[in-house]
């Protein structure tokens, strides 16, 4: 609750990947509260009243997986409607033209993203496409997989061009950009 309240005043496309971690790890201790307490909520070493808004936190994250059926597998609907919003201030950015540094980011990983789309035909929206790679890859280093070059510099290039959409996106929500 408190890394995803910072990242996502922060940086948008981290507090997603944030959530998805968040969700995975709830699946991992199978949406079990007591687990959860004794494995997560523990670790923060927070006061009573912090630990007790934690602890509420993830069981809101629990209630809404069970609603929504996603024990196994599936994101949240509020995960989903973020990144169909973040997709459409991208899609935003790109018809205006409000930002020239941004367009020529974006078409540096056009083909980049073409490329994952036809690996990951369910994702369709860019910015899904770019945040189910790189967590993808976070994953297989977690499981200390073998990453190539050409993965970890292809991951590098994303997160760039995700980083400078959230900035704008954090900027468009303080106010400090207009279209």
């Amino acid at each position: 609750m408190l890394i995803a309240q910072k990242k996502r005043k922060e940086n948008i496309a981290e507090y997603i990947l944030y959530l998805y971690q968040v969700e995975d790890l709830i699946r991992a201790f199978h949406l079990d509260m007591n687990l959860i307490n004794d494995k997560l909520v523990t670790k923060y070493q927070a006061d009573k009243k912090t630990s007790e808004e934690i602890s509420d936190w993830y069981e809101n994250l629990v209630v809404m997986m069970e609603k929504e059926g996603i024990q196994k597998k599936g994101h949240l609907q509020f995960v989903t409607n973020l990144l169909g919003e973040l997709n459409e201030f991208h899609l935003r950015l790109m018809e205006t033209k409000a930002d020239s540094i941004y367009i020529s980011i974006y078409q540096a990983v056009a083909g980049l993203l073409n490329e994952l789309k036809q690996k990951n035909p369910q994702a369709t929206m860019d910015v899904q496409v770019a945040i189910d790679g790189i967590y993808g890859y976070l994953m297989l280093k977690i499981q200390q997989k073998e990453i190539t070059d050409e993965t970890a510099e292809a991951v590098k290039r994303l997160s760039h061009w995700l980083a400078h959409l959230s900035k704008l996106f954090r900027d468009y929500e303080k106010g400090d950009l207009e279209f």
